[in-house]
């Protein structure tokens, strides 16, 4: 065994499945380990402004050019003239992020392009480029840059301004070998889509919120990709021409199309259109949409294909409904809704034994009556979740739940029957908002021991940041330390607040810049991993795609 462990291609096994925290534990154990290990501290690197006065400051410029062919993932946050060398390095470099928002004093928009394009020009390894929100119009010679990477499949912009001609170069440029293309916010400034423009090689097409652009003239886009996988499309602004959409789902435009994400006002009747022209539904996202009885009727012809379903936030989606989809889709991986009553939870059981998320408010009530429901209840409750022992997200709290509405959630403690969630040995989030703020701090305390010391693999538990007050009852009924979220800590988990009140956050609008984001990670070509986040009125929210590994997208 201790010769195995000193080989360096057992190593570099290890190594590449191991996060930076673990690295550095390994590097600490002999200098040939150090040797093997370090590079894996550069797979993922971000540049920043060089501040002198910071401690922990930039590397220095040798100190970069010796770890650049390490580099697979870049992040460029500050186009520095000085390490163009350290640029041009990087030649195992997969996926290049810019997300530099200053330039140097004398610079310009021509030269920070410029270097990029070089930059780009001759990494044959690269695979991702985003371009994230920069304050420069891109470039011509930008585009035609990426149009020359050879192994370019995926592309991601945001914010950006094309003018009639670039985007005639932008679009030849998209339907030469991507596979995926994310445009969000972009301004097209009323292009003109060439006649005989196809995109052979797209799978994911994303257009959300693009501005220039009109939504008539994004189904021709979408009409042009004969080889999709998956559609999102966003937008508040403007109304959908409905039967278009429903042609080209239902015209052979898109024969392999069985993913669609649609943010964008349809009522209930136009949602059932749609669900009727699409031949085959394997994940669907309609959050805020008009999705009621009708819609209901129409996907039930995709029930024996349906893994994902997102229908959060739709105020006509009932707790029958939710439950006849868990009581009916056995090929079900993800569910995300607002709320399933415990009366309709136990009338069958669950088809969907192999769900891997679950993101849907729970209530208790007793029919007809005031009074608090009785504990078995719950524990009913807790024991049909106790069945989906593949999840690795769980959520039982809905937004609406977190409100102060009349409702009454399901409870989150050790006398309610939380301990029948045991057999959730794969549960790697879980989400009760604000079902614990209610409750005695030395029951919410017991609550957070348990589930570090049975969900070994969790890594992330959401709740209020009244969780941070909550720790041991000392003999004289006070609390003392450690606190809860000391135990979170030490045991490796993260803890994410949950903000109930939006309009009491920071200044920026950044509302969860150090929570939980919805990335999407299960969408995959040849094994990268493809991941992006999703906003709504300036803040990131719960918005959900799916499991995070799903390998026939591939």
């Amino acid at each position: 065994m201790n010769k195995a462990l000193a080989l360096p291609e057992i190593l570099a096994c290890i190594g590449s499945m191991l996060n930076d925290k673990d690295i550095i534990s390994c590097m600490q154990v002999c200098k040939s380990w150090t040797v093997e290990f370090e590079p894996f501290l550069w797979r993922s690197f971000t540049l920043k402004q060089f501040d002198p006065t910071h401690k922990a400051g930039r590397p220095q410029l040798d100190q970069l050019l010796k770890n650049a062919c390490y580099i697979r993932q870049l992040v460029i946050k500050h186009m520095d003239p000085a390490v163009q060398e350290f640029f041009m390095q990087c030649k195992q470099m997969e996926e290049v992020r810019f997300d530099a928002q200053k330039a140097d004093e004398g610079d310009n928009m021509i030269n920070i392009w410029k270097r990029f394009s070089e930059m780009i020009e001759d990494h044959g390894r690269l695979r991702k480029i985003v371009i994230d929100q920069t304050p420069w119009a891109m470039t011509d010679q930008v585009l035609e840059t990426m149009e020359r990477c050879q192994k370019l499949i995926v592309l991601e912009t945001k914010d950006t301004e094309f003018n009639v001609a670039r985007t005639q170069l932008y679009l030849r440029v998209c339907s030469k070998k991507l596979k995926r293309l994310s445009t969000w916010a972009d301004d097209y400034y009323t292009p003109k889509f060439p006649e005989d423009l196809v995109f052979q090689e797209m799978r994911y097409l994303d257009i959300c919120h693009a501005t220039g652009m009109s939504m008539d003239l994004q189904l021709t886009w979408l009409s042009r990709c004969p080889n999709l996988i998956s559609f999102r499309w966003e937008s508040w602004t403007g109304q959908v021409n409905i039967d278009k959409l429903c042609d080209v789902l239902s015209g052979g435009s898109c024969p392999n199309l069985t993913a669609l994400h649609l943010i964008v006002t349809l009522t209930d009747a136009e949602v059932a259109m749609v669900l009727d022209a699409a031949p085959r539904i394997e994940k669907l996202s309609l959050p805020r949409t008009g999705f009621g009885a009708l819609s209901l009727i129409a996907l039930r012809k995709h029930f024996s294909t349906l893994r994902d379903i997102n229908l959060q936030f739709c105020s006509k989606v009932t707790s029958p409904m939710v439950q006849e989809i868990l009581h009916t889709c056995a090929n079900l991986q993800s569910i995300s809704a607002e709320v399933l009553n415990h009366s309709d939870l136990i009338q069958q059981p669950w088809a969907c034994r192999g769900l891997q998320m679950f993101d849907v408010g729970i209530d208790v009530v007793i029919d007809g009556d005031d009074s608090e429901a009785p504990m078995s209840k719950h524990k009913e409750v807790y024991e049909r979740l106790a069945q989906l022992t593949e999840l690795n997200y769980l959520s039982i709290c809905s937004e609406t739940q977190a409100e102060p509405y009349d409702r009454d959630p399901i409870k989150v403690s050790m006398e309610a029957g939380l301990a029948a969630l045991e057999t959730l040995k794969k549960l790697t989030f879980f989400s009760c908002k604000t079902l614990l703020d209610s409750s005695d701090p030395g029951e919410a305390f017991a609550v957070v021991e348990w589930m570090v010391g049975k969900w070994r693999r969790l890594e992330t538990f959401e709740a209020t940041r009244l969780i941070s007050s909550m720790g041991a009852m000392g003999d004289e009924g006070s609390m003392v330390e450690p606190y809860a979220t000391d135990i979170l800590k030490d045991n490796g988990i993260r803890f994410t607040e949950y903000i109930s009140d939006r309009g009491l956050d920071d200044e920026d609008g950044d509302f969860y810049e150090d929570g939980w984001t919805d990335y999407e990670e299960y969408e995959s070509y040849d094994g990268y991993e493809s991941d992006f986040t999703s906003y709504y009125d300036g803040y990131q929210y719960y918005e959900h795609y799916g499991p995070y590994s799903d390998d026939d997208d591939d």
